[in-house]
């Protein structure tokens, strides 16, 4: 009979508060896959683990196997994002980046592919990059690693190659459709530029220090994240919650600084 405890390097993607002082972390670990644990009397302003169980705390997490659920008995910090725990686009940003990854994997199957990705995406903003370039860079790659990779390369109808033109996007045909075709479609489709769709296959194909040399103005960042936020809904058939949030604080006006006198 194997050991009843064992020690899990996590992230924390949710929590639901349970009874008066415990919650249930959905964790995210590099070994185990996606596992859903309950830390018992976690909300008391006595309890030394409370700042391991909030969404995006990344930690080692000592866990005793239980009948339903494993159950929280120690916690070590990895990674404390505090930039990111500070700043309310940047926590957006990261709760965006955990609610994909929560719905692209499943309880108990091999997911450190995922978790690799998820790790490095956070840790990137906290760093300080923009965090729209690091949610589109995680978009594409997240897809890639689940099986969803978008087709760029030629047009998904018809296989045939892509001139310099303006294309569409199409979810339903995973991907680009080339101008021939969409002359032939009697459906509406949103145009793909030139543009987008060379900065889509860059980000693709690039790890992150070299997505970072990426310049993506207003126009353009509107234009990747319309077109991978209808792919992942179309492969999630649903709404990604946390992007209402990140919708709502990009219509802030951005505060001016004035002269000093």
């Amino acid at each position: 009979m194997g050991s009843r405890t064992y020690r899990a390097e996590a992230i924390v993607l949710k929590t639901l508060d349970l009874g008066e002082a415990d919650r249930i972390l959905t964790l995210l670990t590099r070994h185990f896959g996606k596992v859903r644990v309950m830390a018992k009397g976690i909300r008391r302003p006595t309890s030394r683990l409370s700042g391991h169980a909030e969404p995006l705390a990344h930690a080692t997490f000592q866990l005793a196997r239980g009948r339903e659920l494993d159950v929280l008995t120690g916690a070590e910090s990895r990674s404390t994002y505090r930039a990111l725990r500070e700043d309310l686009t940047l926590i957006a940003a990261g709760w965006y980046l955990a609610e994909l990854a929560d719905r692209f994997t499943v309880d108990h199957a091999p997911a450190a592919p995922a978790f690799d990705l998820l790790e490095t995406a956070l840790r990137h903003l906290d760093a300080g990059h923009p965090p729209a370039l690091v949610c589109r860079w995680w978009d594409l790659h997240l897809l890639d690693r689940s099986g969803f990779r978008p087709q760029l390369g030629s047009c998904s109808r018809c296989s045939g190659g892509l001139r310099e033109t303006a294309h569409g996007w199409s979810p339903h045909d995973r991907g680009v459709v080339c101008s021939s075709c969409i002359d032939r479609s009697t459906v509406g489709m949103p145009a793909l530029s030139v543009r987008a769709l060379k900065s889509l296959r860059y980000l693709l194909v690039s790890d992150f220090a070299a997505a970072a040399l990426l310049r993506v103005d207003a126009a353009l960042e509107r234009d990747l994240e319309r077109h991978l936020r209808t792919f992942l809904q179309y492969v999630l058939d649903r709404d990604i919650a946390s992007s209402r949030l990140m919708d709502e604080l990009a219509r802030l006006p951005r505060p001016t600084i004035s002269p000093v006198s």
